[in-house]
């Protein structure tokens, strides 16, 4: 990763979320598709197929729905060839996941929304920036079928502040911009956060034969351009990840 050799974070176990995936899918087989899955979970079908993904985890309401409708099933026969679905050990192993309990609105947040870090982080659309600590100061919410219309997964989004003028009338000092991290493949005319040595910039791809050119919009402002040339392996450099969206004060 880029800008930090320690930060923590709290991520599920890798285990966990196997079971999870499988208890999707065996649930999408059982009720005979996405469709009637989500349905039944009260959801939308991209949030389904987030789960199925591991991008997502369902709330405990959801996986009470699901695991009440999976009973009915199987009580009435549905599966007589698996003496011991997955669905049903892992509820088993898991009983407080659940526990019948009403939907809440925390419930539909997780549901409808995706949580992302706002970065300490501050890439610069100027001459470079030294603050690059991936720390997160405060998180900010995005619909979840809005994020998927702009990426396959939900995973690797961080937001940013920008500082510096050098993208203007683009990007302004002060705007807050969601990078996806997981997107590190340079295509001409998009706008990446990159890392140079020691400094983080936001900066418009293009490329000419054997250079790679990291521009500012701001022209009046060209000589805080970045030039690599990307067979240089004594440069310190890498794509931290593309900009996917940006917003304003006004």
């Amino acid at each position: 990763m880029w800008y930090f050799p320690h930060m923590n974070q709290h991520e599920a176990t890798v285990t966990d979320g196997d079971e999870l995936q499988q208890f999707i899918a065996e649930a999408i087989a059982l009720v005979g598709g996405v469709r009637a899955l989500a349905s039944i979970a009260g959801v939308s079908e991209r949030t389904v197929y987030a789960w199925k993904n591991g991008e997502r985890f369902p709330s405990r309401t959801n996986l009470n729905r699901l695991s009440e409708h999976l009973e009915h099933l199987s009580r009435q026969g549905y599966s007589p060839s698996a003496p011991q679905p997955h669905w049903r050990a892992l509820r088993e192993r898991m009983p407080g996941s659940y526990a019948p309990q009403q939907p809440d609105d925390t419930d539909r947040l997780t549901e409808e929304f995706v949580f992302v870090d706002k970065a300490e982080a501050r890439p610069s659309a100027g001459g470079g920036s030294l603050e690059t600590s991936a720390r997160a100061e405060t998180r900010y919410a995005f619909r979840l079928d809005w994020v998927l219309q702009k990426t396959p997964t939900s995973e690797g989004l961080r937001m940013m502040e920008v500082a510096g003028r050098s993208m203007e009338n683009t990007l302004h000092n002060g705007d807050l911009v969601l990078v996806n991290e997981r997107d590190v493949h340079l295509v001409e005319d998009r706008v990446y956060v990159v890392r140079v040595h020691d400094e983080i910039y936001v900066k418009r791809f293009a490329r000419t034969p054997g250079c790679y050119h990291f521009r500012g919009d701001n022209r009046e402002l060209a000589y805080q351009d970045i030039s690599i040339d990307p067979r240089d392996e004594n440069l310190d450099w890498e794509v931290i990840g593309r900009v996917l969206w940006a917003g304003k004060e006004l």
